[in-house]
C-alpha cells in the first residue's frame, strides 16, 4: 500500500513540474515583452492591445475618475 500511495504521489509531483514548465514556455514570449518594456530607455507612448491573435496598437488614454471632496468637519467612523 504504500509502494502504492508513493508511486502515485511520484507521478502527481511529476505531472505538475512538467505542467509548471509548459506554462512557463507558453507565457515566454509575454514575459520577455514585458521585461523589455520595463527595462526600455524611452517612455512608451502607446499601449499593446492583445486579444487573441489580433494585435494592434493603440495610443494610450488617460481616464480621469472625479473624486468627491469631502466637507470639512465630515465625522467618518470605520466600520
Amino acid at each position: 500500500m504504500t509502494l502504492v500511495a508513493s508511486l502515485l504521489f511520484v507521478i502527481a509531483l511529476g505531472m505538475s513540474a512538467s505542467v509548471i514548465v509548459l506554462t512557463v514556455r507558453s507565457a515566454m514570449p509575454r514575459i520577455r515583452e514585458v521585461v523589455e518594456m520595463e527595462f526600455a530607455g524611452e517612455v512608451a507612448r502607446e499601449r499593446r492591445i492583445t486579444c487573441g491573435e489580433m494585435r494592434r496598437r493603440n495610443p494610450a488614454t488617460i481616464i480621469a475618475f472625479p473624486v468627491a471632496g469631502r466637507a470639512i468637519g465630515e465625522i467618518r467612523l470605520a466600520a
